[in-house]
């Protein structure tokens, strides 16, 4: 998982008019502004239906940016809904981790009521993502002694409840990391149930060798194994909700290829979203040389 990851407020209009390309098929694409989605689709020569944002905790629900996207034919959102808080000083930005178990007791009811009739107010349907790899061991809302598995499914199905309360139309999508050494609980011991989610995802990124402690990992590699964990704790249907591949330590125009060969073998998946963001050093955008970009455009079968 990428070490920063932001809602970056968004200034202006969302940049409409004229026809929209071809779709990009069950691609969608995860973005930190709206003019790079269209930046993105304008270089691609396609149309990411499906777009994710990540959203950070006691941060409302982002109004104006979604109606504007919706209004576009075909579109649909999804957020990555993040519990933490966001602590800015003259140096530096920080976050907090929000614990499950003060969600799960009430002490955040009044702002996820807001956020639930700002969405209700779109008018149409969002999908969320409330604690993206919650199973893992980097960020400050994930697994400790003192944020159980157990806190986490009360919190979850606290939200659930309370959306559907606020006749919020929500798809709710449960994603956590692939399966990795270190983490802290199984599939299982996390997952709320059939009755409480919509859509299950995985989070899976080809690192390369960017750092010391992984190695180039194909498309197969880095899903197989956790694809088939998923598919085994439920027949919901399963997105890769985060995707990607660097450059080092291999051929990434190669990887994007693989992955679109291996794809039919994962028949369950829907919906597949790269994360087209530079985190830091580490750069996982689609467009980082001409011959990802062309591989992605054989992928779709659009004429680069």
């Amino acid at each position: 998982m990428p070490l920063l990851k932001r809602w970056i407020p968004l200034l202006g209009l969302w940049l409409l008019g004229g026809a929209q390309a071809a779709s990009c098929g069950q691609f969608g694409l995860t973005v930190n502004s709206p003019s790079v989605l269209k930046a993105v689709e304008h270089k691609v020569g396609c149309t990411f239906t499906s777009t994710r944002w990540f959203v950070d905790w006691n941060r409302p629900f982002p109004s104006a940016q979604a109606r504007a996207l919706l209004a576009e034919s075909g579109r649909q959102l999804e957020l990555s809904w993040q519990p933490r808080l966001v602590k800015v000083s003259k140096t530096k930005t920080s976050y907090v981790g929000v614990p499950y178990r003060v969600i799960a007791a009430g002490g955040y009811d009044a702002y996820v009521r807001r956020f639930a009739r700002d969405v209700r107010a779109t008018g149409r349907s969002v999908a969320i993502t409330f604690a993206p790899e919650m199973n893992g061991d980097w960020g400050v809302y994930q697994l400790s002694a003192k944020n159980t598995p157990q806190d986490f499914k009360h919190a979850w199905t606290r939200l659930h409840r309370i959306f559907r309360q606020e006749k919020a139309n929500v798809r709710w999508v449960w994603a956590p990391n692939i399966i990795y050494p270190t983490a802290r609980a199984s599939y299982g011991a996390l997952y709320p149930g059939d009755a409480y989610v919509d859509e299950v995802g995985l989070d899976g990124y080809n690192w390369g060798t960017t750092h010391t402690w992984n190695r180039w990992k194909s498309f197969a590699q880095t899903f197989d194994a956790s694809y088939r964990a998923v598919k085994a704790l439920t027949g919901k249907p399963i997105q890769l909700g985060e995707l990607s591949s660097v450059e080092q330590g291999g051929n990434k125009a190669e990887w994007i290829r693989d992955m679109c060969r291996q794809l039919p073998n994962y028949p369950r998946v829907r919906k597949v979203f790269w994360f087209h963001v530079l985190d830091g050093k580490v750069d996982w955008r689609l467009t980082t040389s001409t011959a990802a970009l062309k591989a992605f455009q054989s992928c779709i079968k659009i004429k680069p």
